[in-house]
């Protein structure tokens, strides 16, 4: 019964640290609930280990250097992804998904601030007129990453409201709520409640892919599972369903540039 608030207190007692081990940064997040160490390599190449609060550094830094091995051949892999997915610089001509399709970006002077839209095939982003004689499209400008990003939220938040709205009719299952956010990993997710959670991040797919998370999310309204009868049901719905699949799989890394903080690049690369 009162578990809970203790909990709370302990959540309080959280710290983080950072420790030069071999030359890498290792962020250390020290728990007091914590029995042993565990250590994750994100995609970004950032090294993370949750630890025990009594354990002193010097058995964290030789933990880390016991997996050595295993974070030179997982970094070897992640870079090979990076590779494949550049980090986005915002240049004259540069590609970018919305929809399934990819739209080259051009420049254009504007009134008031950065905007982005959809025009005759583009993603055409407004510059400040009294920047415009002074501004070379052909330069990164990752500083209008954060509008970008407000743009697509935008429109997607257009475009997922509408979805939900015409599946929970056809199939009579109807949200308790809806919220969108920017999972790492899950394009939506529904709650024991009934409320059901999106990723905008989404919205780079094309329309029936964005479709099919939709009516997979209504389903688990039904049936709170993966079992026989909600792929059933997902399938009456969208009969091309694992394709739709397996192209969020193919795709996973293609929204990156929509991302607070990037899965592949480190923090401080430069664009």
């Amino acid at each position: 019964m009162f578990r809970f608030p203790a909990r709370r207190a302990q959540e309080s007692r959280i710290t983080h640290e950072d420790l030069n081990v071999a030359g890498r940064t290792v962020e250390i997040t020290r728990r007091p609930y914590k029995r042993s160490l565990g250590l994750t390599l994100r995609m970004n190449g950032k090294i993370c280990v949750s630890a025990p609060k009594g354990v002193s550094s010097s058995k964290i830094r030789d933990f880390v250097l016991s997996q050595e091995e295993w974070i030179k051949a997982n970094l070897s892999r992640y870079e090979n992804v990076r590779r494949a997915y550049p980090k986005k610089r915002l240049v004259e001509g540069e590609e970018f998904l919305f929809l399934g399709q990819a739209f080259p970006l051009t420049f254009e002077p504007c009134t008031g601030q950065p905007c982005f839209k959809i025009r005759d095939g583009k993603l055409v982003c407004g510059v400040r007129r009294e920047i415009w004689h002074c501004f070379d499209p052909h330069q990164p400008h990752p500083e209008l990453l954060s509008s970008l990003a407000l743009f697509y939220k935008k429109k997607a938040r257009e475009i997922l409201v509408k979805s939900v709205r015409d599946f929970s009719e056809r199939m009579a299952l109807y949200p308790s709520g809806l919220s969108f956010r920017a999972q790492r990993t899950r394009w939506g997710s529904c709650s024991s409640k009934g409320r059901i959670s999106l990723n905008w991040k989404m919205v780079i797919a094309p329309p029936e892919v964005i479709d099919y998370v939709v009516i997979h999310e209504l389903s688990h309204l039904k049936f709170y599972n993966h079992s026989a009868a909600f792929w059933s049901l997902v399938e009456t719905q969208s009969p091309n369903y694992r394709a739709h699949r397996d192209w969020l799989k193919q795709h996973q890394f293609e929204a990156d540039f929509l991302a607070s903080e990037s899965e592949l690049h480190p923090s401080d690369d430069i664009a």
